[in-house]
């Protein structure tokens, strides 16, 4: 009784052994070391019918690796040496250099990614994997460097078109220097440039937690092209570059792109005056928020130190601007002073355009406005003798 129910738990663990090794993906299997000394489990698990079943099922080095653990006075030990010796190795000689010759053609090819995996199914039917998991990870690094390399050329070309297509937002001559559609415009286009810089530093830090920091330095320097005062970037490159693996090299510019980007960078250096922050902090104190709003604006752009902690600042202020003009235009209106209220509205959506409740207000009580003048003109009309037609109004 004993023994049989000895033998239902090694079967038992047996099974959970070649599941998880199945699972894995694996090659080999990991047997427990407490198991490995029962004459009981080595009877069953390296019998030569097991070994053949392996084999037949294509697991090769698992078929080996049993033969290999057999003691010699099991049964069938000699039928599974001649096995190994005549059938065994045979095939995994073949096997290995079947996907050798197809990794070393595919190397030619410059096929790095199928290269890759053909170098890792040589390695998985070798004695000795060692040269086989150099010539894998190799294929790797040269994988990476092409993606990094076809990449990062088409992100630095895209970062100089995008920060170049601000100035087709400056006023023509012609125009007000400061015509309202055109620098809201502006300043739609800059706030697009911000969200992309927010998500490549996004990117710089989940592809370096998943391994891949090249592409990681590709994310920061695209921030960094946007946001170059943002010292805490700067270090969090430092950390990515330190990463990057040996046999990955940077990119660096040409003469050409050098030129280019140093003539984008003054162009937007150039877009506007200096901003220094004395200038943001006088507009507010003199509660010129508006002003503020367009100078803090222009100091980040250009790099200004304590760019984001001045914005929020002024729009902070902005905000709580915008609602107490929004609610006393309310009261305005519900005591039917409507150009006042229209005044006061008028004032909150140009603090805060984005807000819908402000912008719905002030249209409607314009619109109601533009009606009561239409009937009081008509009724108007109807006191000095202009309206005496008994004629229905045809429309």
């Amino acid at each position: 009784m004993f023994r049989c129910r000895h033998l239902c738990i090694v079967v038992s663990l047996l099974a959970a052994s070649v599941l998880a090794g199945c699972a894995q993906g694996g090659h080999t299997l990991t047997i427990p070391d407490s198991l490995i000394s029962d004459g009981a489990y080595i009877g069953l698990i390296n019998s030569y019918t097991m070994i053949r079943q392996d084999f037949d099922s294509g697991r090769i080095m698992r078929a080996r690796a049993r033969v290999l653990a057999m003691k010699k006075d099991h049964a069938d030990y000699a039928r599974a040496r001649a096995f190994l010796k005549s059938t065994i190795e045979p095939a995994r000689l073949r096997i290995f250099l079947h996907y050798l010759h197809m990794a070393q053609h595919l190397e030619a090819d410059k096929l790095w990614s199928e290269a890759m995996w053909a170098y890792d199914q040589a390695a998985s039917v070798t004695i000795k994997p060692e040269r086989m998991q150099a010539k894998r990870d190799e294929m790797e690094i040269r994988m990476r460097q092409l993606r990094l390399d076809k990449l990062i050329v088409q992100r630095r070309w895209l970062d100089r078109l995008l920060l170049d297509g601000v100035r087709h937002y400056n006023a023509p001559r012609g125009l007000d220097a400061n015509d309202e559609t055109f620098a809201r415009l502006r300043e739609q286009y800059n706030d697009q440039l911000e969200g992309r810089a927010s998500l490549a530093i996004r990117e710089a830090r989940r592809q370096l937690h998943n391994g891949l920091p090249e592409i990681a330095y590709m994310e920061i320097e695209s921030y960094l092209r946007m946001q170059p005062d943002a010292s805490g970037a700067r270090v969090l490159r430092d950390e990515i570059v330190a990463a990057i693996p040996k046999g990955i090299v940077i990119p660096p510019l040409s003469a050409k792109e050098k030129s280019v980007e140093e003539a984008v960078a003054a162009r937007q250096a150039g877009a506007g005056a200096v901003v220094t922050e004395e200038q943001i902090k006088a507009a507010l104190k003199k509660d010129d928020l508006i002003k503020a709003r367009a100078l803090v604006h222009q100091f980040r752009r250009n790099g200004g130190s304590g760019a984001d902690r001045l914005l929020a600042t002024v729009e902070k202020k902005l905000d709580a601007s915008a609602a107490s003009l929004f609610a006393k235009g309310s009261v305005q209106f519900r005591h039917e002073h409507l150009a006042s209220a229209i005044d006061y509205w008028r004032q909150a959506v140009a603090l805060n355009p984005d807000e819908p409740e402000y912008v719905e207000a002030l249209r409607r009580a314009r619109q109601l406005q533009e009606r009561l003048s239409l009937l009081r003109g008509k009724l108007g009309d109807e006191k000095n003798g202009q309206g005496g037609n008994d004629m229905p109004e045809r429309e």
